[in-house]
């Protein structure tokens, strides 16, 4: 199931997914951003992928794990 969270809901969305597993916040950015602005979450794991290298790297996810997926707008995420 893909549902949108916005950032203020993600504290509870990563305590509700716990349930199924340790979350993960799968970040989609482009290495500049990551270096711009840093994310560090204390009740998922964090995983950078640039949304280019999903193709490639799609074997390192758990298709039975929590993701949220986390971009700059929405776009990339809702892609990914």
């Amino acid at each position: 199931m893909i549902e949108q969270v916005t950032p203020g809901q993600l504290t509870d969305w990563f305590k509700a997914a716990s349930a199924e597993g340790t979350p993960l916040l799968l970040d989609v950015r482009e290495p500049a951003e990551w270096q711009a602005v840093s994310v560090r979450p204390a009740e998922a794991e964090l995983l950078q992928m640039a949304m280019q290298t999903i193709p490639a790297r799609l074997a390192e996810l758990d298709p039975d794990r929590p993701v949220a997926v986390l971009c700059h707008h929405g776009g990339r995420s809702m892609q990914v």
